[in-house]
């Protein structure tokens, strides 16, 4: 038995090579709150009160390469308007909206540094 206990994810940790860039695509293109900007380092809020998390943008020379690590994914109320904004604001889809067989409508985007975004909706 473990002597401790995670209470919750905290903050997902985002290495971008471009800070300006990606702000631009959290901020712009996701709509994320962004909370503050300070130090080669962007915070973002998704959720509220307990269950809020965040996204930390951090400049590094060299992100990991894409092929490898952790996908986010986003839970949205639409995912077919969110692929049409997202579209609009200059995002690149690498996967549009399709239906999957575990209950989502599920899409694919990717941030400007090529980390890959899943972006669902539940259909119950």
């Amino acid at each position: 038995m473990a002597d401790f206990t995670i209470k919750k994810l905290n903050t997902i940790i985002v290495p971008v090579k471009d800070l300006e860039r990606s702000i631009h695509f959290y901020k712009h293109v996701l709509h994320l709150s962004e909370d503050f900007v300070e130090n080669g380092m962007a915070y973002y809020s998704v959720g509220s009160g307990e269950g809020k998390l965040s996204i930390m943008l951090h400049i590094i020379d060299e992100p990991e390469p894409v092929e490898k690590g952790i996908v986010i994914e986003l839970l949205l109320d639409d995912v077919h308007a969110a692929v049409s904004s997202i579209r609009k604001a200059g995002g690149e889809i690498v996967q549009e909206p399709i239906d999957r067989e575990w209950g989502v409508k599920e899409a694919v985007i990717a941030d400007p540094d090529g980390y890959k975004i899943w972006i669902v909706e539940s259909l119950s």
